[in-house]
């Protein structure tokens, strides 16, 4: 079986990749099917924007596409960036232009840290107009001072609860066990479990 990712970003694609392997599913990026523009991002949730992007796509391809929404909610900051993480800098920011905005942002407020969650939603679109949809988070803290090669997005600013290291410097495996994308995967992977049992 093969569904779509709805994105171009490569660490978000190995993420599913490996997750869904197990089902004989094969998790192919947007950019090999299709060069449809990417729908405008309207919604006010990250649940709005994920459920568009699936629909969307799987409307205009006739196959089950995978859109995945997903930020960071940064205490301090009354929730920001949220919806607007990849472009916390501007539209086409760069990771590494989105951290520095929220590092001057943090510092214009005098703080070198602050309380944080990783959200993630992923809805599962089937042409037939069915779907599945699944949430993760994962809460912890911001930093200053960017640490480590690994991840991508805010992973070198952001230390998971009950960790020292910045999600950027854990190894492949341990981020996938806890991060919120690999929740919301994984209770995506249950559902799809459910769903092949009726």
């Amino acid at each position: 079986m093969k569904v779509v990712l709805a994105t171009k970003n490569r660490g978000k694609l190995k993420e599913f990749q490996e997750k869904l392997k197990e089902f004989e599913i094969e998790v192919i990026p947007i950019d090999q099917i299709s060069n449809l523009e990417p729908p405008e991002e309207k919604g006010i949730t990250f649940c709005e924007n994920a459920y568009e992007k699936a629909k969307y796509y799987s409307e205009r391809i006739d196959l089950p596409v995978i859109a995945e929404d997903s930020g960071l909610e940064v205490e301090a900051l009354n929730g920001r960036p949220g919806i607007f993480s990849a472009r916390f800098a501007g539209e086409g920011a760069t990771d590494e232009e989105n951290n520095k905005r929220l590092i001057l942002e943090l510092k214009k407020l005098g703080l070198e840290n602050s309380p944080a969650r990783y959200v993630s939603f992923i809805f599962l679109y089937i042409p037939e107009g069915m779907g599945l949809w699944s949430s993760g988070e994962v809460k912890g803290k911001v930093i200053t001072e960017p640490r480590g090669e690994g991840g991508f997005g805010y992973d070198p600013l952001f230390i998971p609860e009950g960790y020292t290291k910045t999600m950027a410097e854990l190894p492949m495996e341990e981020k996938n066990k806890i991060s919120h994308r690999g929740k919301a995967i994984e209770k995506l992977v249950n559902l799809i479990k459910e769903v092949k049992k009726w």
